[in-house]
């Protein structure tokens, strides 16, 4: 089993071995897609983590117990086309190009088979034409 989630850590639980005691204990391979941590601050990470149904589901459980907050990644982002202007704003914020605009045309177009769901793009469209969809 694969699920992806964003996971947010308080100042406190920065500094804790958190993660390497999630590989260990539950023996899941973690693949952080991206992370923001500040020893001072609060920190987030997107992540990947794999494993057998259950070792998955006890490390998610783990992650929680411990008091970091556990969003497992939407279904799918949905893009309206309808609503776009191709003004390139989440084009810019989208790492796996899922979002490309033509070189010539500067027509945004989406591609859901390399979305991986890190809802960057959201938040950049002035539009609303980027949405997510449902959740796991």
């Amino acid at each position: 089993m694969q699920k992806s989630a964003y996971l947010s850590f308080t100042h406190e639980l920065v500094n804790r071995p958190i993660m390497s005691t999630l590989v260990r204990k539950y023996e899941i391979d973690v693949n952080i897609l991206e992370a923001r941590i500040n020893p001072n601050e609060e920190g987030s990470m997107f992540v990947q983590v794999s494993g057998t149904d259950e070792n998955v589901e006890q490390a998610l459980g783990f992650l929680v117990s411990s008091g970091v907050k556990v969003r497992v990644k939407p279904d799918r982002i949905t893009w309206r086309e309808e609503i776009c202007v191709s003004c390139g704003a989440c084009v810019a914020q989208c790492l796996p190009r899922a979002l490309s605009a033509d070189s010539q045309s500067r027509k945004v177009s989406y591609d859901q088979e390399k979305c991986i769901a890190c809802r960057l793009c959201i938040p950049a469209c002035p539009y609303g034409a980027v949405e997510e969809t449902a959740t796991l």
